[in-house]
C-alpha cells in the first residue's frame, strides 16, 4: 500500500523518509519522482543534497540505496515503548558523558542518546573501550528518580536487556561474565557502565546513565592487538539494519524490565546465563587484583559468592573479576 506524504514537506524530506523507510533496499529513480510527485530531476537534485549532508546513498542506474547507518529515525522505527528524546551523533567523546550533560541541563526521562564512534569511550575505572565507527553501537540510556534499591539492579538489568537483545538479533546464545560483560563465542562483545548522580538526602537516586557498547561487527583488519582472543563480535554476518535494532531492542527490553521490576525473575534470567560457576578468577578492586578464587554462584542479590585460596566463603557486591586460564 502506498504510503501518503504530507504534502508541506519538501522533495528531499520525502525522498529522506522513503529511502529511511526501505534502509538497505534499492528503490528506483522513477518509483522516488512517482512517491514524492516530483520530477526525476528534482529527485536527483534531493539524492545529491542528502549525500552533501552526509547522508551515505549508493547510486546506480537501476535506483538508489540508503546505507543502513545508525539514526534516529532507524532507531524509533523498532521501538515498542516510548522513548523521551533521541539524539544520535555520527561522533561523540563518550555517550554517558554528553548523556550526563544532557540529563543536567534536563533532558527527560527515557531519553537515549547513540553514537556510531566515541573518541573517549570508558570502561569501568577509567579504563578505555573500543568504539570505532563501523564497529559497533555506543548508547546511553537515562533513568530519572529511582530509589536505592532497584537502582541496585540497573546494571543487571541492561545486561539482561541486551543479551536477550543480541539473542533475538543473530539467533545466539550471550553469557553474562559478573558483573556488567556479555561474552558470545567465549569472547567479550559487549561491556556496561552505569553512573548515577544521587541525593544523600532523600536517598534517591537523581537520575542513571546506563552506558551500552555493543561489538556487532568486526573491524576491518581485526580488532587491535591487545584486544585479539578477548573482543568478538556475535556473528561473522551483520543482520539488517543491526545498529539500529540493537539500540531499539535493548531499550525495549530494558524499560519493559525496569517498569516491571520482578527482582526474581530478573536474577533467575541473568543467573541462566551467568557462566563462571567453578571458574578460577582474580578478584579486583579498584582496577587492581586482591585475590584469587573459585566462583561458586551468584545469590539472590546478584553477588557475586566465591571461595578464597584460604578456603573462607567471601560474598562481593561490588569490584569485578577476571578469568585465570
Amino acid at each position: 500500500m502506498r504510503k501518503w506524504y504530507d504534502k508541506r514537506m519538501n522533495v528531499k524530506a520525502v525522498i529522506l523518509e522513503i529511502l529511511e523507510d526501505n534502509a538497505g533496499k534499492k528503490v528506483s529513480g522513477a518509483e522516488l519522482a512517482r512517491r514524492a510527485d516530483a520530477s526525476r530531476n528534482a529527485v536527483w537534485k534531493a539524492i545529491n543534497a542528502l549525500a552533501a549532508e552526509g547522508y551515505e546513498i549508493e547510486r546506480s542506474h537501476t535506483g538508489y540505496v540508503l546505507r543502513e547507518d545508525l539514526s534516529e529515525r532507524g532507531i524509533v522505527k523498532y521501538l515498542t515503548v516510548p522513548a523521551g528524546e533521541i539524539r544520535v551523533f555520527d561522533v561523540v567523546g563518550s555517550t554517558n558523558s554528553e548523556m550526563k550533560a544532557a540529563a543536567a541541563a534536563g533532558m527527560p526521562d527515557r531519553s537515549i542518546i547513540a553514537a556510531a564512534r566515541q573518541t573517549e569511550g570508558r570502561g569501568r575505572y577509567g579504563r578505555a573501550f573500543y568504539s570505532e565507527k563501523g564497529t559497533g553501537v555506543y548508547f546511553s540510556i537515562l533513568i530519572r528518580n529511582i530509589d536505592f534499591y532497584r537502582g541496585k539492579f540497573l546494571t543487571a538489568a541492561a545486561a539482561v536487556a541486551v543479551a536477550e537483545s543480541l539473542e533475538k538479533l543473530y539467533g545466539v546464545s550471550a553469557q553474562i561474565k559478573w558483573v556488567n560483560d556479555i561474552y558470545i563465542g567465549g569472547k567479550k562483545c559487549v561491556g556496561i557502565l552505569t553512573e548515577a548522580v544521587t541525593d544523600l538526602e532523600s536517598g534517591v537516586i537523581g537520575y542513571a546513565v546506563v552506558g551500552i557498547g555493543v561489538n556487532l561487527k568486526e573491524p576491518e583488519g581485526g580488532f587491535p592487538k591487545e584486544l585479539q582472543g578477548v573482543a568478538g563480535t556475535p556473528s561473522d554476518e551483520l543482520p539488517a539494519d543491526a545498529y539500529n535494532r540493537a539500540v531499539a531492542y535493548t531499550f525495549n527490553r530494558f524499560i519493559e524490565l525496569y517498569d516491571a521490576f520482578d527482582r526474581d525473575a530478573l536474577v533467575k534470567s541473568y543467573r541462566s546465563r551467568f557462566f563462571l560457576q567453578g571458574r578460577t578468577v582474580g578478584v579486583m578492586f579498584d582496577g587492581k587484583e586482591a585475590y584469587t578464587a573459585v566462583v561458586k554462584d551468584v545469590d539472590e542479590n546478584l553477588n557475586l559468592v566465591v571461595v578464597a585460596e584460604d578456603g573462607t566463603e567471601r560474598t562481593l557486591n561490588y569490584g569485578e573479576v577476571t578469568l585465570k586460564v
